[in-house]
């Protein structure tokens, strides 16, 4: 896959999560008028396309967010230029990643579900555990030419699990700092300095502040599903969430250390604690200097932004031999139906992530092509869109996105998120949270 190779895998650990823990735990996340407010539109949903299925008629579900509905619907009518006798019905978006599986589960047991279904790559495991997805290896093998089809074995190996072939990569992320460049300049912070260590980076957040005017220098996104930003920091200086194996806590070793202290470094430096929602509003207006999330926000970001100010991207500071990123985004599913009916999802499937499919969502959210025949696609996009290399220069250290073993892991991820905000709050040093952090963590894990 010209210039995208990964090496090594990018499989991860998934938890092996009783659906009744995975339910209650789901309620416990704060989910509960999420999945309320789309109840009435998705059993609509499902009894139309029940009364409505065909085998020349595929549903899909997917978690929305970022202008990410707008870009399936484009693959969508693109799909339908092209496969004019085939209609895709897609659910209404769910509004979390955790949301999406639940909904998916639910809907496999009450006989509604679409066809197929989009899902985040660090809930791998459980989406086997709970046979939420078909194993495609059989349409893989009857594709006569399906090495010549673009998609190569580490992208691959996002949504495969102990040899079955449970997705294709659809939508593929990583951590990137965007940032507003006239801020920069009036705080005299040279871009290159965001490349060169975390501290330089702590420190350029500090002079936006400093501006006043109620500017702040940076928002650290430490509420992201899944941990995902607490571990690109820690990843990025060459640490892990556990050992080899998950035989031991590992987050608290000395790149743990380090990553505490520049959470509360960003805290020092005039991070408000704030909801993602508010912190974008106050970004897209001009209000922050530097902004670290996902790759695939650009799109949005430049359609928001206009000229209100010159957005820019830069990868995340690489200070270590062992510096990794963790993938973000999710890959399609096939949910189940008739041999029929599959042949028309599994049509849309290649569509989505093939070149045509990859290359809109590229062009349109700034993600990183999981299809090698994209590339050639995409070179002028690049050319006018110099901030999305900033992601696309990360594929070649992306690893896992990290999920914590047994029934507790969403309970972990939430204990982490409260210990991460009691650091960059300035409510606690970070060796004491990192000693409690640890604490929690390993009690819950004993509990599985």
């Amino acid at each position: 896959m010209a210039g995208l190779s990964v090496p090594g895998t990018l499989g991860c650990r998934q938890p092996d999560l009783p659906l009744a823990q995975f339910q209650e735990d789901i309620v416990k996340r704060r989910t509960f008028l999420a999945l309320s407010a789309a109840t009435m539109a998705n059993l609509a949903y499902g009894l139309s396309f029940a009364h409505a299925q065909s085998a020349r008629r595929v549903g899909l579900s997917f978690r929305g967010g970022g202008g990410f509905p707008a870009t399936v619907q484009a693959i969508v009518d693109a799909f339908k230029t092209a496969h004019p006798d085939i209609a895709v019905e897609t659910q209404a978006p769910a509004q979390s990643w955790d949301d999406q599986l639940q909904r998916t589960v639910l809907d496999l047991r009450t006989g509604r579900a679409p066809d197929l279904a989009v899902q985040s790559y660090n809930r791998l495991r459980l989406v086997a555990e709970r046979k939420a997805a078909v194993p495609l290896n059989d349409l893989i093998a009857s594709e006569k030419n399906w090495d010549a089809l673009g998609y190569g074995e580490a992208m691959m190996s996002m949504a495969e699990l102990e040899g079955q072939q449970l997705g294709l990569p659809l939508a593929i992320s990583n951590p990137v700092i965007f940032y507003n460049r006239d801020l920069l300049e009036q705080a005299e912070v040279e871009v290159e300095e965001l490349n060169r260590s975390w501290d330089a980076v702590v420190a350029a957040a500090a002079k936006v502040s400093a501006l006043g005017d109620g500017k702040m220098g940076s928002f650290f996104d430490y509420t992201a599903d899944g941990n995902w930003m607490f571990q690109a920091l820690l990843f990025s200086l060459g640490g892990r969430m556990m050992s080899e194996g998950d035989k031991e806590i590992a987050f608290d070793r000395d790149p743990g250390r380090k990553a505490m202290e520049i959470v509360q470094g960003f805290g020092k430096a005039g991070q408000v604690d704030m909801t993602r929602k508010q912190a974008d509003q106050m970004f897209v207006s001009g209000g922050v200097g530097m902004f670290f999330t996902s790759s695939r926000r650009l799109g949005n970001y430049q359609r928001t932004i206009g000229d209100r100010f010159r957005l820019g991207a830069v990868r995340l500071p690489a200070p270590s031999p062992d510096s990794r990123v963790p993938v973000g985004g999710g890959f399609l599913s096939l949910t189940g139906g008739s041999s029929e009916q599959q042949k028309a999802a599994w049509a849309f499937m290649k569509f989505a992530t093939g070149p045509v499919g990859q290359s809109i969502i590229v062009e349109r959210t700034g993600a990183v092509p999981g299809n090698a025949l994209a590339v050639d696609r995409l070179s002028d996009f690049y050319a006018k869109n110099p901030q999305a290399k900033a992601g696309l220069a990360q594929v070649p250290i992306m690893t896992g996105w990290y999920t914590f073993p047994g029934p507790n892991a969403l309970k972990i991820t939430e204990v982490i998120f409260g210990h991460l905000q009691s650091v960059i709050t300035l409510r606690e040093p970070p060796e004491k949270a990192l000693a409690a952090m640890r604490r929690d963590v390993a009690a819950l894990l004993q509990q599985a």
